[in-house]
């Protein structure tokens, strides 16, 4: 059962389409000798800005669809050399292109006018702040949401069946044990409806029992004379601390008996 909802879940979670985006890359080159320039800086103004350091002159991003503006530059000592802005317009939602770059070199004393003092002295900040994390969207969300769903249905069955089992275990009889020279047999405990009928009752049997008990006894009767405390809470629709008292009361009219298992409790009917 529980192999069947996980292969469910991985089926739904293939077939959620992922978040897309077109994917611009190319290489940054020299304007006069065409050879990559290592290192680069580019930037581009999407929501968030991205940033990149081109190794071996190679860069890319994943852009949706829109108008964007790349600002290239290249430092050398410290100094900035060679500088390129360049507008690209991304029309389709998912794709592969490539947009290679020619960087040209900076006249003296046009630095400020290109670049604003800010941006060169922030520009550190800003290469750490690159976006590496993926976005997420409502497509994470209901998968996590689905995943929520079948673990708590998963964990439901599973303890109700272990609910079940104990109380098999409580009823079926331990297999006998033959006697050994370091093995002592221990006295047989008594049935469960023996000890009750022998032991006198706290309160009188003859006194009729309200409507409310005679309820329980019913349902344990229905139940084949044995059944869990949550299950009796359940057809009772009573509050915890009800079901409690009547059970009580039935254990002191000597018609029931309550036996601890596990986290809960287990209610056995004399006599069936």
């Amino acid at each position: 059962m529980l192999l069947r909802l996980f292969l469910l879940l991985i089926l739904l979670f293939i077939g959620i389409p992922v978040i897309s985006a077109a994917t611009i890359h190319g290489t940054i080159f020299e304007w006069s000798t065409f050879e990559p320039l290592d290192n680069a800086l580019i930037e581009v103004n999407s929501t968030p800005t991205q940033f990149r350091v081109a190794t071996s002159g190679i860069y890319s991003f994943n852009l949706q669809p829109g108008n964007y503006l790349i600002t290239t530059c290249y430092y050398r000592n410290d100094i900035l050399e060679y500088y390129s802005q360049d507008n690209i317009t991304v029309t389709d939602q998912e794709g592969d292109y490539i947009f290679d770059i020619l960087l040209f070199p900076i006249e003296d004393g046009s630095v400020e006018e290109i670049l604003p003092v800010e941006f060169i002295e922030n520009i550190t900040i800003d290469l750490n702040e690159e976006n590496i994390f993926p976005k997420f969207g409502w497509e994470y969300t209901a998968v996590a949401l689905l995943v929520f769903i079948i673990a708590a249905i998963a964990a439901y069955y599973h303890y109700k069946r272990q609910d079940d089992q104990d109380i098999d275990m409580v009823l079926e009889p331990e297999p006998e044990l033959e006697p050994g020279p370091e093995l002592e047999l221990e006295p047989e405990p008594e049935p469960v409806s023996q000890i009750k009928l022998d032991s006198k009752p706290l309160i009188d049997a003859s006194t009729p029992l309200p409507d409310d008990l005679k309820e329980v006894i019913e349902i344990l009767t229905r139940s084949d004379g044995r059944i869990t405390q949550k299950d009796l809470r359940g057809k009772l629709r009573c509050s915890e601390a009800k079901v409690s008292l009547m059970i009580a009361d039935l254990e002191a009219r000597g018609l029931i008996q309550k036996i601890k298992k596990g986290r809960g409790n287990i209610i056995i009917l004399i006599g069936q």
